[in-house]
């Protein structure tokens, strides 16, 4: 089994939180992960988007920056980054060989998927010999891999119910696993939460090194990260400015290159995500949507299943589902279920996520409106890989972030 074959393997173990294997895998490595200096971010929504912001006013900045951030569109290499560039398929594959073989050295390890890309990826930035990690958790944070970089700055985006089935069922208890990143005396700056106890929870954990950054209200999501970074790059030294940037489907105004009709993509896949995407959609649409399943699918959905209940903006619904991923897709019927039982019209349900978004662009040419793709960032990654293959584009081109 060659150390690719041994990776993908690992998709069939799950999760598993937990530091004592990853911590005495990267031990076994050498410890790359302590080379060099890292803003650790955790939060349910948003935090990618930070993440990408900062890393790009970094490499404006002048310096050598390495961004971890998970999950993969298309390719698992485009989980690291070196100033704004996957890394490349040969040297994902050597540093995989070598985890490998680190995990089978003495009492045999058993990583997980999650943990091994990021082990490749501390491996990466230490060999090219970055000068700054901007790295994103998975979905926690007290037992999650990257709580073992060694950060002088962390960062909480926003909190809200999702993956309830691992971090807790209320606000409270996802907090505190959130907050889990905080090393005393490191400064963990939060975005202020709407409910109280959140932030309590938060500046009990931090104490004197808790600093709350007020949003203003009327911003939107990806303005919000903006926002931050910008103030947090102005104390890091690198500048006031925010340094042009994409995030594929997710910041706003993204659609691959050379794609000519008027499509918004979003990867809002949570209640709270949805609220904050479909707070802007103010023009008549066509929109796609697909997920991943949910632990409780009702309360993922149901600020979108009461706005396509009750608003005429959204002109024809298409329900597709993705073809790749950690957690197996939802059926359109299910989601359909879900979201749509009481508008009038039926949606339209189609498996193939690529036949799916044809019609739903034929839809929207013919109704003269725009189209919106929202769910499953592999709903996004699909539509993304087949474009780029039927117009001979280079997909880490697509992928490259600044």
């Amino acid at each position: 089994m060659n150390a690719r074959e041994w990776l993908d393997d690992l998709r069939f173990v799950g999760m598993k939180l937990g530091l004592e294997r990853v911590e005495a895998l990267l031990e076994r490595l050498g410890n790359p992960q302590l080379e060099f200096p890292s803003i650790h971010v955790a939060g349910t929504n948003g935090k990618g988007s930070l993440c990408v912001q900062l890393s790009a006013n970094a490499a404006a900045a002048g310096l050598r920056v390495g961004l971890f951030t998970t999950p993969h569109l298309v390719l698992v290499e485009e989980r690291i980054r070196v100033d704004g560039r996957p890394i490349d398929s040969a040297d994902f594959d050597r540093h995989i060989a070598t985890i490998q073989a680190a995990a089978n050295d003495g009492e045999l390890l058993e990583p997980t998927f999650y943990e091994v890309t990021f082990a490749a990826a501390m491996l990466h930035f230490a060999e090219v010999g970055i000068e700054r990690a901007i790295i994103e958790t998975g979905l926690g944070g007290r037992g999650d891999a990257t709580c073992l970089v060694d950060a002088d700055l962390c960062i909480i985006t926003t909190i809200s119910l999702d993956h309830t089935e691992v971090l807790g069922d209320t606000l409270a208890e996802i907090a505190r696993e959130k907050a889990g990143i905080y090393r005393p005396g490191v400064p963990l700056i939060a975005l202020e939460p709407d409910d109280p106890e959140v932030t309590a929870v938060i500046a009990e954990i931090a104490g004197d090194d808790f600093y709350l950054h007020k949003m203003q209200r009327y911003l939107s999501p990806w303005e919000t990260w903006r926002e931050l970074s910008t103030m947090v790059s102005t104390a890091m030294g690198w500048g006031s400015q925010q340094a042009d940037c994409k995030w594929p489907g997710r910041s706003p105004n993204w659609r691959p290159s050379q794609m000519p009709f008027a499509v918004t993509f979003s990867a809002a896949h949570n209640d709270e995500g949805f609220a904050a995407e479909l707070s802007y959609i103010e023009e008549p649409c066509v929109l796609l949507v697909a997920m991943s399943q949910k632990h409780d699918l009702l309360q993922a959905t149901s600020f979108l299943a009461s706005e396509l209940f009750h608003s005429s903006t959204f002109r024809h619904i298409v329900i597709s589902k993705p073809t790749s991923g950690r957690l197996p897709a939802v059926e359109p019927a299910d989601l359909a279920a879900a979201i749509c039982s009481n508008r009038l019209d039926p949606p339209l349900l189609i498996d193939d996520p690529i036949r799916a978004f044809e019609w739903a662009q034929t839809m929207a040419e013919q109704g003269g409106v725009q189209l919106v793709v929202m769910g499953s960032v592999y709903l996004v990654g699909d539509i993304l890989k087949h474009w780029c293959e039927s117009n001979n584009l280079d997909l880490r081109d697509e992928l490259s972030v600044h």
